[in-house]
């Protein structure tokens, strides 16, 4: 058979198969992420000393350290996945392994404040999410 033929055979047979080609991702289980893949951090507050290795290490200079009273040096890593890379030289910079790539990849978000990890040890955050969840809300009358 000559090119064009084939083109068409082949399309034609595709055209009736019953078989997709994707799949319904939110309703359906997505596919596995490969062994290796990095995807958005863990940060354990516990672990960290603040010494700022992973903020010099960061190209795109998506970590940023923030005053804590935890941490020895006083100050603690704030990750901004949205600036991110993952280029994981964060994760080798860190020589307490308190901050570690996971293969969590499904990092969409509505807000631009969402794409940012701060660590849920913290108590100043801790402070913050409760008197934001406690507090009344004035009715009008």
């Amino acid at each position: 058979m000559t090119r064009p033929a084939v083109i068409i055979w082949e399309a034609l047979r595709n055209a009736f198969k019953r078989k997709k080609a994707t799949i319904d991702y939110p309703f359906e289980p997505g596919v596995k992420p490969a062994i290796g893949l990095r995807g958005a951090h863990y940060l354990d507050i516990t672990l960290c000393t603040g010494c700022r290795a992973c903020e010099r290490a960061c190209p795109p200079l998506a970590i940023v350290m923030v005053p804590s009273e935890i941490t020895k040096t006083g100050k603690r890593p704030v990750i901004n996945l949205g600036e991110c890379i993952f280029c994981g030289l964060c994760e080798d910079a860190c020589r307490y392994d308190a901050l570690v790539l996971t293969d969590y990849i499904e990092l969409s978000a509505f807000e631009q404040d969402e794409m940012i990890i701060y660590s849920k040890e913290e108590p100043s955050l801790a402070k913050k999410e409760e008197a934001t969840e406690e507090s009344p809300k004035e009715e009008e009358s």
